[in-house]
């Protein structure tokens, strides 16, 4: 993803526990904060230029100063089981530490809030300068991705409903929620 000015790309990867910002058009490495416990998969960028948010495998959203590159706040509305309550790791432990992990990210069109889709069947919308949770937009599907509207309190989101043995196919779900008009 390019800055808001276009000289810096951020650079995200699920392997990888830091985020990379580089300079373009030369590609040099210019930051590299750490970000996540696991891989850090979603990034967006505050409007107003003040925040860079950043979501992982490990259900937490951060959010970081953009003139420091520091974690301003740590956002943990998503539930997660970490890997050392589990008795034995395997592939279900697996499941559960990830089951909701943060998918997507995206800030309202005045950066007042922030829309976190996760692996659960749900979507938070929280305060972007305190990090309090404002409603919980519960969806049939988990939500791969969530984008505001450009200028309106509205975020589509779309998800797959899961196979299940003798129930009808997956279907695929687009949503809205907010101030409709």
């Amino acid at each position: 993803m390019f800055n808001h000015v276009g000289d810096g790309i951020i650079l995200t990867h699920h392997s990888e526990h830091t985020l990379r910002i580089l300079d373009y058009p030369s590609l040099k490495l210019r930051e590299s904060p750490a970000a996540h416990v696991g891989g850090c998969v979603a990034v967006a960028l505050d409007p107003r230029g003040r925040y860079l948010a950043s979501g992982g495998f490990d259900s937490i959203v951060n959010m970081f100063d953009l003139n420091e590159w520091i974690c301003a706040r740590t956002i943990t509305v998503s539930e997660y089981v970490p890997l050392f309550l589990l008795s034995s790791f395997n592939e279900r432990s697996s499941e559960l530490w990830n089951r909701n992990a943060i998918n997507a990210l995206s800030f309202s069109h005045d950066g007042e809030y922030l829309a976190i889709a996760n692996a659960g069947n749900y979507v938070d919308i929280c305060a972007t300068e305190t990090g309090v949770p404002l409603h919980r937009v519960p969806a049939l599907a988990p939500s791969p991705t969530v984008s505001w509207h450009p200028s309106k309190y509205v975020i589509a989101y779309c998800g797959q409903t899961k196979f299940r043995e003798g129930g009808p196919p997956p279907v695929g779900v687009i949503s809205m929620f907010g101030l409709l008009e």
